[in-house]
């Protein structure tokens, strides 16, 4: 109750601020949102979707909520997969009917961390691919969290692809030593018919930053999605990723990697809910977690009557390196309709001692052993990533991860 009760205050107290500077569509969703996290509350972990993860813990600190609407940024369709060496926040959409698909996805009224966003974001990135429109290049946006006091970040985005369209969008979240931050991402993706849309989230922050990002999506008839998030560093990071699959043949691939050491915590949890016939999906999530952290994977699968002929594979794997190490796994299939092919699965161990004995033999030390062969488990993943130069620069960034673990500052 404290910790919502800080936020609503700060709503009433700072409204006038808070909408000056935003869109009045912005503006319009704050009250029933307000009510909404009044009513709701954060949840507790004996809400089913939010029972890996301690959200009061997170938000009770009071973090200075920044208030400024950022400039808009430079996003464009780069040559180079470079970090950018701004943090883009807003783009004005050169086509504002792009707009009319906001917070048509989410509803506040049922989740609180989303009517929290809704009542205190003050601009939203619109990232827009016209019909027919096939940007060769991916757009890309860096952020970097960097303060001199605790600070809370609010966040919207919308990507919008109308039909026969192709996109690539990257965030890249990255933050500063020795400070507290808190962010909360709200991610609209709408799939036009046929389209395509890659949208990939890289989290390379640090152990003092608590994450909150959520994604929901549509994907009409003979669309596409796929949709990667990866856990290289970070403190408490939950990713929720809805996916609604609407019209015949509209297809989604979730990808997910987390790499978690120290007192990590990453919660992903998702849910692929198929509406129309035809549809296929394909999840795989995969975990490293050593020292004292802590992983959770939640995935839903849902066919709906009528959904016949869905195609679904889930599956989530994971490797706990210690004894300290936890790791919570929960897939689930819920289905209601004949003619269907599903199947779901997980896994939790440890490194392979024949494995490791067969390498040691040939000269490898134990060290170098361990690490190549958590990259090779990791590597599955990535080696679905249909963005070559994006799947060869995780690869890197991964076996930078495993490589400096041991002295790495994270971790201690």
């Amino acid at each position: 109750m404290k910790a919502v009760r800080q936020y609503l205050d700060f709503f009433r107290s700072e409204r006038q601020r808070l909408e000056a500077g935003s869109l009045p569509l912005l503006n319009a969703q704050r009250e029933a949102a307000a009510a909404a996290l009044e009513r709701l509350q954060f949840p507790s972990q004996k809400v089913e979707r939010y029972k890996y993860t301690d959200v009061e813990a997170a938000f009770a600190p009071n973090y200075g909520i920044e208030l400024t609407p950022q400039k808009p940024a430079d996003t464009t369709e780069k040559h180079s997969l470079e970090p950018e060496k701004h943090s883009p926040a807003t783009v004005s959409p050169s086509h504002p009917e792009a707009l009319s698909h906001y917070a048509t996805l989410t509803d506040v009224n049922a989740d609180a961390i989303t009517a929290l966003n809704t009542m205190l974001v003050q601009d939203v990135t619109v990232i827009y691919a016209a019909p027919g429109e096939r940007k060769e290049h991916p757009v890309q946006i860096t952020r970097t969290l960097q303060a001199t006091a605790p600070l809370m970040q609010n966040r919207r985005l919308l990507i919008v692809a109308e039909a026969g369209a192709e996109l690539t969008v990257i965030l890249t979240d990255k933050a500063v030593a020795g400070q507290d931050f808190l962010t909360t991402q709200v991610t609209e993706v709408f799939v036009g018919e046929g389209a395509h849309v890659e949208l990939y989230d890289i989290e390379d922050t640090q152990e003092r930053c608590h994450r909150f990002h959520q994604v929901f999506a549509q994907v009409t008839a003979g669309g596409h999605l796929t949709h990667g998030v990866f856990t290289l560093a970070g403190g408490v990071s939950r990713n929720q990723t809805d996916i609604r699959l609407t019209g015949e043949g509209a297809a989604v691939q979730l990808l997910g990697c987390a790499v978690l050491g120290g007192t990590q915590h990453a919660d992903n949890n998702t849910l692929i809910d198929h509406l129309a016939p035809g549809c296929t999906s394909r999840e795989l999530y995969k975990y490293v977690v050593d020292q004292q952290a802590t992983g959770a994977f939640a995935g839903r699968v849902l066919v709906r009557e009528g959904a016949v002929q869905t195609d679904s594979v889930e599956r989530n794997a994971n490797l706990v390196c210690t004894s300290q190490a936890r790791m919570w796994t929960q897939p689930m299939l819920e289905i209601y309709a004949d003619d269907v092919k599903c199947s779901h699965g997980s896994t939790v161990g440890q490194l392979n001692d024949d494995a490791l004995f067969y390498m040691r033999q040939r000269g490898i030390s134990e060290t170098e052993a361990r690490t190549l062969l958590k990259q090779a488990f990791a590597s599955e993943v990535l080696n679905e990533i249909p963005h070559e130069a994006l799947r060869q620069r995780l690869h890197v960034l991964v076996e930078k991860r495993f490589r400096s673990c041991e002295n790495c500052q994270l971790c201690k």
